[in-house]
């Protein structure tokens, strides 16, 4: 498996991904509206010529701080549970520090984040902005908003609103 950023060519294979990987049309919304933002990025898995992982990474506010939002990340079916979405998440936590951000947050299950390098983000003082039943039924609890700190100083002086791009509002 490749890992690198995703390139102007992969663009529609990347898409297919999300699409493959969710029974929504919501992910592949959000990413093709947040790719293009200010300060955005992707990686992608590659094997043999074909693009099989994809995450998209994006700019979130705290307060008036910026860091990095991971998702949508999505695998092919054919290829969920191999290790390509550990790996996406292990290569989106180096570009994020090599691009100097001081944390990663998202939006995910704490068991599987949690061993992949991340934390409940509350006790760090973020709250989720998505806490509850979202219209579509699913509910989304406080301990989901989870935090991967890459420069802890910086982390430590976030404080105010966590704000996504509003591709991500549920209700929007």
């Amino acid at each position: 498996m490749n890992l690198r950023l995703e390139r102007p060519e992969d663009r529609e294979a990347s898409l297919a991904v999300e699409r493959a990987a969710f029974d929504t049309p919501d992910e592949p919304r959000i990413v093709d509206e947040v790719r293009d933002a200010p300060g955005s990025f992707a990686i992608v898995a590659e094997e043999d010529g074909r693009v099989v992982g994809h995450v998209q990474l994006s700019i979130v506010w705290v307060g008036s701080d910026e860091v990095v939002g991971l998702g949508p990340i999505g695998v092919l079916p054919d290829r969920q549970g191999s290790g390509v979405g550990s790996g996406l998440v292990a290569a989106a936590l180096e570009e994020a520090r090599t691009r100097g951000a001081c944390a990663v947050i998202l939006l995910g299950s704490p068991a599987y984040y949690g061993a992949r390098g991340f934390e409940p983000a509350a006790p760090h003082g973020l709250r989720n902005p998505f806490v509850g039943v979202q219209p579509d039924g699913f509910v989304i609890a406080e301990e989901d908003l989870q935090i991967a700190v890459l420069d802890a100083e910086r982390v430590a002086r976030l404080a105010g609103e966590v704000r996504w791009h509003p591709a991500f509002d549920p209700h929007g």
